[in-house]
């Protein structure tokens, strides 16, 4: 209990600390959009890294040791992410969810909706349920009361809530508003080569000790 406690306060105080580092990093936006993001990217950092050790695990058994980080990470990961959702929906959208959806044409005169823009924000916002899910079922309590092997599958969609972040982010900083100068372009996509890397890597690993164990 208390070696968990003390990991919550080290990433909850790191999540502040890079969410600060982002938002200054994108110091001409508008704030409200800058802090957005800001804790936007650190959920996507914290999940991106919960899956490379996951994967990396599998493969160099010193990166082992850090696995027991990653129940911490997964809630951080949802933290921030709600925080994200949060500040949309007071500083923009202002509790119109309805905006998620559609914009204002002044040609119109009226609100209209906007397919890609649209089909975003509804990724947004399945991803934000998945991880709502992940975050609840994250303790000792929810896998007693699932059973070890409920508890495994719940907690293995984390791989569904990631590719919906990914699409989600993808069309924001690439195709949203192309002409806005984001930084994050290349390293978003260098990050997910390498997860997608270290889980290939990562299952021929595991493949090889099962033939292994069968003396295959």
């Amino acid at each position: 209990m208390k070696n968990s406690t003390y990991r919550q306060i080290v990433i909850g105080g790191f999540s502040l600390i890079l969410a600060y580092l982002f938002f200054q990093s994108r110091e001409l936006w508008d704030p409200m959009h800058a802090w957005n993001r800001a804790f936007a990217d650190v959920s996507l950092l914290f999940l991106s890294v919960i899956l490379l050790l996951g994967s990396l695990s599998k493969v160099f058994k010193t990166i082992r040791k850090w696995l027991v980080w990653r129940r911490e990470l997964g809630i951080w990961t949802g933290v921030t992410a709600i925080v994200h959702v949060l500040i949309l929906l007071d500083g923009w959208v202002q509790w119109e969810v309805f905006r998620f959806f559609f914009v204002f044409s002044p040609f119109a005169g009226d609100w209209v909706l906007h397919p890609g823009f649209a089909l975003g924000n509804l990724l947004g916002i399945v991803a934000l349920v998945y991880v709502l899910i992940l975050m609840l079922t994250s303790n000792t309590i929810s896998k007693k009361i699932l059973g070890l092997k409920a508890w495994k599958h719940v907690q293995q969609t984390v791989h569904v809530f990631y590719h919906m972040v990914i699409l989600h982010t993808a069309y924001f900083i690439f195709i949203h508003n192309p002409d806005s100068p984001n930084w994050l372009q290349a390293p978003f996509i260098i990050t997910i080569t390498l997860v997608w890397l270290s889980s290939l890597i990562g299952f021929w690993f595991t493949v090889k000790e099962v033939k292994k164990s069968k003396g295959i």
